[in-house]
């Protein structure tokens, strides 16, 4: 995650952040990749990407955003903490549901 001061500072502008979601995921053993970042007080974009055992667009879509199963973006508000626990939820009850399957 990073915070809005910090994008200030380095003068980083949304678009010096495209693709940074990717490179996570590409990283061995990882499934599911999170990156956000602060757009507003306590407001964070956030953007997701699967290997595909993850349905990341079920995941934006309960937080009211869209994409793909494999990528897929929302904003939440709250802080960074928050938003990751609540993320980490919705994943966690994904990878239940297909341990379950």
């Amino acid at each position: 995650a990073i915070n809005k001061k910090t994008m200030e500072f380095y003068n980083v502008v949304p678009a010096d952040l495209d693709g940074i979601v990717n490179q996570l995921r590409y990283t061995k053993g990882v499934e599911c990749a999170i990156f956000l970042y602060e757009s507003d007080f306590q407001q964070y974009k956030v953007s997701m990407r699967s290997g595909g055992e993850i349905d990341v667009s079920k995941i934006a879509q309960y937080f009211s955003g869209g994409g793909h199963v494999r990528a897929a973006g929302c904003s939440i508000n709250g802080t960074v903490y928050d938003v990751i626990n609540n993320l980490s939820l919705q994943i966690e009850k994904q990878m239940e549901m297909k341990n379950n399957d």
